[in-house]
């Protein structure tokens, strides 16, 4: 009977090794973390056709999660997009969101366009970012934003 309990001592010890590590990868972010410039290329398509643009996007995150920026790009190659009903080459506006530090997720809504991202830390340096804006001048876009120096 006692080699049965050393058994199941050991097979209680190699399934709860692995889940203490588990919980070890749980993101722990601050929204200090998400506060400031990211910058990166993105890969857009939208209306007129496949671009790559660089984005910059600045966040002023709140204790309490709530956000305020701006977003903004320039075109590095493609068909670049649509200001109202004209072809843009570079572009800007204004974004609200929320930050969720336990999960590294945020959201922001542009405020002059129906764009939508949903984005997520990977590090306290990168973010992976999704933007997907709907209506008559669709765009989708993908990127992975890197935080500069502030």
């Amino acid at each position: 009977m006692a080699h049965m309990t050393i058994r199941n001592f050991i097979v209680l010890i190699l399934v709860l090794i692995p889940l203490a590590g588990l919980a070890g990868c749980t993101p722990n972010y601050k929204t200090s973390d998400l506060h400031g410039t990211w910058i990166g290329q993105d890969e857009t398509i939208n209306s007129r056709g496949i671009s790559m643009t660089k984005k910059t996007v600045i966040l002023n995150v709140e204790d309490n999660g709530l956000i305020k920026g701006t977003t903004s790009w320039d075109l590095i190659a493609g068909d670049g997009g649509n200001h109202i009903d004209k072809k843009t080459n570079k572009d800007s506006e204004p974004v609200i969101g929320v930050f969720e530090p336990s999960t590294g997720r945020f959201y922001l809504a542009e405020m002059d366009e129906p764009g939508f991202w949903q984005g997520e830390m990977i590090s306290k340096t990168k973010a992976r970012c999704f933007l997907v804006q709907t209506g008559p001048k669709p765009v989708v876009s993908t990127i992975i934003l890197e935080r500069q120096s502030d």
